[in-house]
């Protein structure tokens, strides 16, 4: 595995595959999204959240308010729905080292796998005696990434990355005779730990833990305490078996080493927050790669007793005859997800991509047989409305006017609105043992269509 990682050259990178998904059709755009984020993708949509004549359009208005200082000064910043929960949000950034893993993506035989870890928990406190955060802790790094990737002047990032969140920097966690579930929360391919927040910080305020894991070399850019920047590695996104090693190899261990490390915190019982985690109820939530890092982690650690995978695919180790282990949730982009995999033509795919035809067939067989095998044990949840990435607060970040676009800013809070109800429905009748409202389907939310695999599982953790 080491010596793989270090030695393979990437045939599709992130900066080229978006800048080449503009030129193709639907199909074939699907499967370089697929290649590019490893999803399940169900509606044109590039990995910034825009249509491709959508971000021609506004890559050609962004150069142009960047010439214009007062046109540029009119961007708002992003503004999220008021948290539903009992609780406000503290927050906390943590570094971890993994002294028992050498670092595959380096040469330096001496590198420990490295990661930054963000946190979302329950507190009483309020803003007056503690900061919220700002959304991005280095905006003017982060949108020199984003203008890397999207050719969209970094100048148009700022203000959006320069907004504050409802998350109060280092306050203390509410305390409680119960302890809290834990929520392990993985990012996609390329994206980044703390770009989920439409999400963590709801779960948070709900009552859960969330623990968000940054996947060094495979985000787009981490920064470490001491100052040192790591930027996306990228994949060898030909090649099922590069992935398959990646997930199982590197991803589902940064997990395994997450879990230990907290097992450790826990017993030592030193810091306020790890004081008042349950780590008997533990559950799991990812995104595209992230989100088959979730089930790879339900095949093999039992400690996550139940797991969503929001618009990903599955590599790893095969899933058996039954499915996945324990209560598993597939969120989809769209309604006909499965239907637009198995019609794309993988001549056409392989050639809009410059890869081999072969090795195309092999990657829609291999993502489609695995996507079957886990529908039969998983509720599968579809959102009409949603793009590959509604399922993170790209589209805020991403798209500049997007604050300044009302009907697109309230049609994507409705969206983000369904997908957190149904986290939270899911998480709290296996996880808190409450009634659920909404996984036999029959309370529907409107532009949601709820499906249950035949082997799926139906028990929920008892009440603690």
């Amino acid at each position: 595995m080491e010596a793989s990682i270090r030695s393979h050259k990437p045939i599709v990178e992130m900066e080229s595959c978006i800048m080449e998904v503009k030129l193709i059709g639907k199909r074939k755009f699907l499967v370089a999204i697929m290649l590019c984020s490893l999803f399940i993708g169900n509606s044109v949509i590039n990995a910034f959240g825009r249509s491709p004549s959508q971000q021609e359009q506004q890559s050609a208005v962004a150069t142009q308010q960047s010439k214009d200082p007062t046109t540029s000064s009119k961007q708002t910043a992003v503004t999220f729905p008021a948290l539903k929960g009992p609780y406000k949000v503290g927050t906390e950034r943590f570094h971890w080292v993994d002294k028992s893993r050498p670092e595959t993506f380096t040469a330096n035989k001496s590198d420990h796998r490295e990661l930054m870890i963000q946190v979302w928990y329950p507190t009483n406190a309020s803003s007056a005696s503690h900061k919220r955060e700002p959304y991005a802790t280095d905006p003017t790094s982060l949108a020199k990434a984003y203008e890397g990737y999207s050719k969209i002047p970094a100048a148009q990032f700022l203000p959006l990355l320069s907004s504050t969140t409802h998350s109060l920097i280092k306050a203390p966690i509410a305390e409680s005779n119960q302890k809290y579930p834990v929520l392990i929360l993985s990012h996609g391919l390329g994206m980044l730990n703390d770009a989920y927040r439409f999400i963590a910080e709801p779960l948070a305020s709900q009552g859960y833990i969330v623990v968000s894991v940054q996947h060094t070399y495979n985000s787009l850019v981490t920064t470490f305490p001491n100052g040192k920047v790591v930027n996306f590695n990228g994949a060898n996104s030909d090649s099922t078996s590069y992935l398959d090693r990646l997930i199982t190899k590197v991803w589902v261990k940064d997990i395994q080493f997450v879990l230990n490390h907290l097992e450790q915190l826990s017993e030592k019982k030193s810091y306020h927050i790890w004081k008042q985690a349950d780590l008997s109820r533990v559950g799991m939530l990812g995104h595209s790669f992230g989100g088959a890092t979730a089930a790879q982690v339900m095949l093999q650690d039992e400690r996550v007793k139940a797991g969503i995978n929001m618009d990903g695919g599955f590599f790893g180790k095969l899933i058996p005859e039954t499915g996945i282990p324990g209560p598993f949730m597939l969120m989809n982009a769209g309604y006909d997800g499965l239907k637009n995999l198995e019609s794309i033509d993988p001549k056409q795919a392989a050639q809009a991509q410059g890869l081999d035809e072969k090795k195309m067939t092999e990657m829609l067989k291999h993502v489609i047989s695995r996507y079957k095998q886990a529908v039969r044990s998983s509720y599968s949840v579809s959102f009409r409305h949603a793009d590959h990435s509604t399922f993170s607060d790209t589209p805020l970040i991403t798209y500049p006017s997007a604050p300044n676009d009302a009907a697109r800013l309230q049609a994507l809070y409705r969206t983000h609105s369904s997908i957190n109800a149904y986290s939270l429905d899911f998480f709290d009748y296996f996880l808190k043992g409450k009634p659920s409202k909404l996984l036999n389907g029959k309370n529907k939310i409107e532009d949601v269509k709820v499906e249950i695999g035949e082997h799926v599982k139906t028990k929920p953790a008892s009440s603690k």
